[in-house]
């Protein structure tokens, strides 16, 4: 509860402002989130993957697959109903629902091909490596094949409280300790940001 707390009281805030949809999501620029999305695009062929979208937003990862071409079959959830109101009024292609899978899941084991997350963990929770470990320990439950998410750069130039930061390192211990008996790769993507990098994560 204290999480869906946190989280209403920084998103929602932004949704009543009208402000663009990288404003109301806490990114610095369209660029930016993009940039994020490319970070998956460029490393995992997602041509016809089933995809589930944790903490979707306002389904700007559909809208950027889809001009970029990519024809997957979409799922995107989120814990905000205003969030998800916004996304179906978009006509995008894709299955928008409002679920907190971490407290509700709704999927059966190994619904999906692939589960991606942006911008989950990026809010300082007071818990986020025992939040990473356990959605980690829940997507790796729902895919078959990949799961690929972000986090904030601890060498980030301008790290804020209100945020929190891992270092690729620490990240990639989480994931080793949340997967133990479950051979995968992992593939660590920087560079493409200051402030952000990319775990890709395959099953083998």
């Amino acid at each position: 509860m204290k999480k869906l707390k946190a989280i209403k009281q920084y998103y929602v805030k932004n949704i009543e402002n009208g402000t663009s949809d990288h404003e109301i999501l806490g990114w610095e620029s369209k660029e930016a989130q993009y940039a994020r999305f490319a970070a998956l695009k460029d490393n995992i062929d997602l041509e016809g993957l089933k995809l589930l979208d944790v903490g979707c937003g306002l389904g700007n990862l559909l809208e950027y697959l889809s001009e970029e071409g990519v024809k997957v079959s979409y799922t995107g959830v989120d814990v905000l109903p205003e969030m998800i109101e916004r996304a179906k009024e978009k006509g995008l292609s894709g299955e928008f629902l409002c679920v907190d899978v971490f407290e509700d899941n709704v999927f059966e084991t190994s619904s999906f091909n692939i589960v991606y997350a942006s911008g989950i963990f990026n809010l300082n929770l007071g818990n986020n490596k025992e939040f990473l470990k356990s959605a980690i320990k829940l997507f790796m439950k729902l895919s078959t094949n990949y799961i690929c998410f972000n986090l904030l750069h601890y060498k980030s130039p301008n790290k804020e409280d209100t945020y929190y930061y891992f270092s690729p390192e620490e990240a990639k211990e989480i994931i080793q300790e949340s997967s133990i008996g479950k051979e995968m790769s992992i593939e660590i993507v920087e560079d493409y940001l200051k402030n952000d990098f990319t775990i890709l994560c395959k099953k083998i």
